[in-house]
């Protein structure tokens, strides 16, 4: 949910061949979704998105999740001559409850509607991408 066409041809155009990216979090350090990390020793400190990446792939990524909120959790039925693989059905509809149970996880968590927006993003990026 939140893909569309327009969408998923940007991150084909501009990310060309996904198999260049060894793992899903690698994408998602590319379009700067990857959390910053302040560390030294043995303190770990997070904090928000790099930004150091591919800025229309990131924006596409926010703007789709920011629909994820608003989504059925039952996906709808293809246009007829458009039918897709049942594999690939199924993933979907898997990834769009853990994004929808993420999302509402970070609301009731308290979490700023922007932060949890990108954190949505972030975890798009790595859900769709699985090889």
């Amino acid at each position: 949910k939140g893909v569309d066409v327009a969408t998923a041809f940007l991150l084909a155009a501009e990310a060309g061949d996904f198999s260049r990216f060894p793992s899903a979090p690698s994408f998602a350090a590319w379009c700067g979704l990857a959390p910053s990390e302040r560390s030294s020793g043995e303190t770990e400190s997070r904090g928000g998105i790099t930004r150091a990446g591919n800025s229309h792939v990131r924006r596409a990524l926010v703007e789709a999740s920011w629909h994820v909120p608003m989504s059925t959790r039952h996906p709808k039925k293809p246009r007829p001559g458009h039918g897709v693989a049942p594999a690939a059905s199924r993933h979907a509809a898997k990834c769009n409850r853990r994004l929808q149970d993420r999302r509402d996880a970070m609301s009731q968590a308290g979490k700023r509607p922007c932060v949890a927006n990108c954190a949505t993003a972030r975890e798009m990026a790595c859900l769709y991408l699985v090889k």
